[in-house]
């Protein structure tokens, strides 16, 4: 059996080679059975290695990593980045085998192994990381150290880190982001000792691994390092000191540079800083705020959740803003005008209650503008507002909405036409039923004939 199985994992049949790979993964290994389904992952059929990472991944025999590890060697990338998923798979268990292998290898080997080590995050390899840091001198090495280090989250680092830190401004981000992991209260102090000094870069790492391990005094340094902060180190102070805020129930300051900083993070930032920003205008009731915040709205699906809300809470000062924004013809358009019809569908009444009907003129004018856009689904949304907020300016744009080329558009159409009988709905639909598309037609017709018949049934 045990002689059978490496000749079905030595077949020239890739089929008969993957059957005997998947069927070793419950299977207990001898050594040769170990080498053998090793040696797979130098196959070159899909399959094949499909099948031997399960079973190496799964099978737990302790000599899979011991052998694996030395095609960390390999000068084929694939084989190399497979035996590495398959040892990070085999997590705790391949430790011992990576850290033996350390020193056999290049230093291409050796950031490898480390990352790997790192991304498992088992402690036992704290010795032999801080070591290889201490005495390798390529750099791509220290910083895989340095971030290994990091995710181990071992605080006796902390000292060996700050040395690493005083080396080289190259290392300084990372050993301030891997405090930033450690957490404990000497990397904290150490940030904060050390901000004012270091350049932007650094500064932003810093700021973000604060916002991780501050305590109610890294709040109010935040604070206040945000009174003199300008440019892109405001966005990052707004993330921590929302984070922090969240952590401990602080109540954060508002006032007219706040509102401003908040603005300037929606206008400018990254994603990852808007949604933070987002949080905060959740907090404040600021008309302008969140006025703003219709320019970033349909940017990101978690960001839109957090903004909603507080669209609904201020709609009608958004409402009275709204015709500006759309004739301004932001990218956002399309999510915008979907915004509008959720306001609507929650309170019907309430856009056409609410806003002055000078207010609400302006608006309608600017759906009929939409009705031109080049958007399908602009065009679409716009028409159905018209008509759900007064079909009687709807109809008079109608024969515009029959000349939308758009298949969906027009089917769209004749559903409002038919919720809003009248002679006008009449003469659009006797138009769409001489529709070249038939599928266009023959509904027209259909909601043609049923007037017909509710008209008889009433006389």
């Amino acid at each position: 059996m045990h002689d059978e199985k490496i000749l079905q994992l030595k077949s020239e049949d890739a089929a008969i080679r993957t059957a005997a790979a998947e069927s070793l993964m419950c299977e207990s290994l001898t050594l040769d059975l170990v080498e053998a389904l090793t040696a797979l992952v130098e196959d070159q059929d899909k399959g094949v290695r499909n099948a031997v990472s399960l079973s190496l991944s799964y099978n737990g025999n302790e000599k899979i990593p011991h052998i694996l590890v030395k095609y960390i060697s390999s000068k084929d990338i694939s084989v190399r980045n497979l035996a590495g998923e398959i040892l990070l798979k085999i997590g705790a268990a391949a430790v011992q085998s990576l850290v033996g292998y350390i020193d056999k290898g290049n230093d291409d080997d050796k950031k490898f192994l480390i990352d790997i080590l790192g991304l498992i995050g088992d402690s036992s390899a704290y010795s032999k990381i801080v070591q290889v840091m201490k005495e390798n001198e390529n750099e791509n090495v220290i910083l895989a150290c340095v971030e290994a280090l990091g995710n181990l989250a071992h605080s006796d680092s902390v000292e060996d880190l700050i040395e690493i830190y005083n080396q080289s401004e190259l290392y300084k981000p990372m050993v301030v982001e891997a405090f930033g992991k450690i957490g404990c209260e000497e990397a904290r102090e150490f940030i904060i000792s050390r901000y004012r000094s270091e350049d932007v870069i650094t500064q932003f790492a810093m700021i973000e691994s604060l916002g991780l391990i501050g305590n109610m005094e890294t709040f109010f340094f935040l604070l206040n390092e945000l009174n003199s902060t300008e440019g892109a180190l405001v966005w990052p102070l707004l993330e921590s000191i929302y984070s922090l805020k969240e952590k401990f129930s602080f109540d954060v300051p508002y006032d007219e540079r706040m509102k401003n900083l908040i603005l300037l993070t929606i206008a400018e930032a990254e994603i990852k800083y808007k949604k933070a920003a987002a949080q905060l205008v959740s907090e404040f009731n600021d008309g302008d705020v969140v006025a703003a915040c219709l320019n970033i709205y349909g940017e990101d699906a978690e960001l839109d959740e957090t903004l909603k809300p507080k669209f609904f809470e201020n709609r009608n000062f958004l409402l009275s803003k709204l015709n500006g924004v759309i004739n301004s013809v932001p990218k956002n358009l399309r999510h915008i005008l979907s915004l509008i019809k959720e306001i609507y569908d929650d309170n019907p009444g309430q856009i056409t209650s609410s806003i002055y009907q000078i207010e609400l003129r302006s608006l309608l004018d600017s759906f009929v503008n939409c009705l031109n856009n080049s958007d399908e689904e602009i065009r679409r949304t716009s028409a159905e507002l018209l008509f759900l907020l007064e079909p009687s300016t709807a109809l008079m744009f109608v024969d515009k909405m029959i000349e939308d080329d758009n298949l969906w558009n027009k089917l769209k159409l004749l559903e409002l036409l038919e919720s809003n009988p009248g002679e006008e709905s009449l003469t659009a639909l006797v138009k769409l039923s001489e529709d070249q598309e038939e599928m266009i037609s023959e509904r027209a017709s259909m909601i043609l004939a049923q007037f017909s018949a509710e008209y008889e049934n009433k006389n």
